[in-house]
């Protein structure tokens, strides 16, 4: 079996399928905003700034009703960015498939799916890191590859605290983070009427919470400032006080730089406790690709969505595999979260 052989098993509906059944990693971020396909690549929607209903008030019969007033609409709105990756199958496979000996043509076949699955989840990631972005400071920014896009989706700056000094969670003794998280959400129920049922930090949060004096005094009494807790004693303190329980995200994914060097990032920042209210935040729009667009074996209805395809180049010698979406979170509910820095970001 010959190169194109060996391609035909990759067409175009072929790839299409496998990048759209392929399921991300155990990420946090398609529970807080569902997907949503749009044929779009622009976006816009009214965020309320104060959820809270305004009373209608009595009026006599066959009297005209009272006029509302469209109090505290912002429209946020901007262009979907396109996201994408490609990877080139190296001269030895080449040669291999070249060479069709025993092996050889299921190695390369291996391979190219090895690459799919990279490049899918590579695209994947990069949506994963826009939706925590979000969550985690309220705004996205982009400054990759000559794209230069800030989105603010409108979090109030009163449902933003950074703590400090012997306030920081860090300080066991002193800090008291039963009395913030009260006093968080008490702002975003008298706020927007929502009470938040959730909130999202990290393991390193985490770890301080269990170690706090405050805390451990409330599970075991005055002589319980040393005993250790778990986090879900904590979880199970603060619904006794019902207060949002707490969950840890601790994913992370690997970012290549312009000169090859790549780093390890985190998907949600280590320093951040977000509250979140019981239902979704928004959505995560998935547009059209200009390569689905532009490809004569893509039906316009499947246009919108993750596009995966692996093509032969005869000049050099190459076969590319690359993955491509258009992709951006949408946050009506930015109002009815609260972003806490607990931990120094110094």
């Amino acid at each position: 079996m010959g190169v194109n052989e060996l391609l035909k098993e990759f067409s175009r509906k072929a790839t299409l399928a496998y990048a759209r059944a392929r399921q991300p990693r155990n990420y946090v971020g398609p529970t807080l905003f569902p997907v949503n396909t749009v044929n779009e690549l622009t976006f816009d929607y009214w965020k309320s700034q104060n959820l809270l209903p305004v009373m209608a008030s009595v009026q006599a019969f066959g009297a005209e009703a009272q006029i509302a007033s469209r109090d505290g609409a912002a429209k946020i709105s901007g262009e979907i960015p396109p996201i994408k990756r490609k990877i080139n199958l190296d001269e030895r496979m080449l040669i291999a498939l070249k060479r069709e000996g025993a092996g050889d043509v299921d190695m390369v076949r291996n391979q190219l799916y090895n690459d799919l699955d990279n490049m899918i989840d590579a695209v994947q990631a990069r949506i994963e890191k826009m939706r925590m972005d979000a969550v985690a400071y309220g705004q996205l920014t982009l400054n990759e590859n000559g794209v230069i896009m800030n989105v603010d989706y409108g979090v109030p700056t009163t449902h933003k605290e950074t703590l400090s000094g012997t306030a920081l969670w860090s300080d066991h003794v002193n800090a008291t983070p039963v009395d913030d998280i009260q006093r968080w959400v008490d702002t975003v129920v008298a706020d927007t009427g929502i009470r938040p049922t959730r909130a999202l930090t990290s393991n390193v949060v985490a770890s301080h919470l269990i170690q706090n004096a405050q805390i451990r005094k409330m599970i075991y009494g005055d002589q319980g400032g040393t005993r250790a807790v778990s986090l879900n004693q904590v979880n199970d303190l603060l619904a006794t006080l019902d207060l949002p329980r707490i969950a840890t995200y601790d994913l992370q994914v690997r970012v290549q730089a312009e000169d090859g060097t790549i780093s390890t990032v985190r998907f949600f920042p280590s320093t951040r406790f977000v509250l979140l209210p019981p239902n979704s935040l928004g959505e995560t729009l998935m547009g059209p690709t200009a390569e689905a667009l532009l490809d004569p074996e893509v039906d316009a209805r499947e246009a919108a969505g993750i596009y995966a395809i692996v093509t032969q180049e005869s000049e050099p010698p190459a076969v590319w595999t690359k993955a491509a979406a258009t992709s951006i979170p949408t946050f009506p509910m930015a109002d009815t979260i609260f972003i806490g820095v607990v931990l120094s970001e110094a």
